[in-house]
């Protein structure tokens, strides 16, 4: 088992190796978001699709690195809750947009079920985290993670 810090070090290293990657989709996000957005707003759930897709595809590797972290199929079984929950809140959010613009939803359905998914994929990761950490207290949390990265940025800062 790896300690908290070569865990931190191992998921640095996982976001310096896509950080190119990141951008090019992400640029291509932006633009493929307004083409498609000046075709109809029927396409909304297409644009939801080619906006948060890329973000499942770095939530996935992520996820398959914090698998060789820890065996413990308890462990495991949590880490890919976390995606599942992730997975379900991008389908739930496509599904819901195809709903309403089909007129099978009112607004308020719509957005009420829109403010449901947003609370589930900002509660859920951060509830896990906090189980995860109680399983294994080497895991680290979002908020280490973030200060590395700040840390880091600031060192690079520095040196220059």
């Amino acid at each position: 088992m790896l300690t908290k810090e070569k865990r931190i070090e191992r998921l640095l290293e996982q976001d310096d190796s896509h950080w190119r990657w990141g951008w090019g989709v992400a640029i291509a996000t932006v633009v493929m978001t307004f083409l498609i957005a000046t075709q109809s707003k029927l396409y909304a759930p297409l644009i939801v699709f080619i906006s948060f897709f890329p973000y499942l595809c770095f939530e996935w590797r992520k996820t398959k690195l914090l698998l060789t972290f820890n065996e413990n199929a308890r462990y495991q079984r949590v880490v890919y809750t976390d995606f599942g929950i992730q997975w379900l809140c991008f389908v739930s959010t496509i599904c819901l947009l195809a709903a309403y613009y089909a007129d099978l939803l009112s607004p308020i359905l719509a957005i009420a079920g829109l403010f449901g998914i947003g609370a589930l994929s900002i509660l859920g990761p951060y509830v896990i985290n906090r189980y995860l950490h109680t399983l294994d207290s080497h895991h680290v949390r979002g908020k280490e993670l973030r200060e590395a990265r700040d840390q880091r940025f600031h060192e690079s800062n520095t040196n220059t």
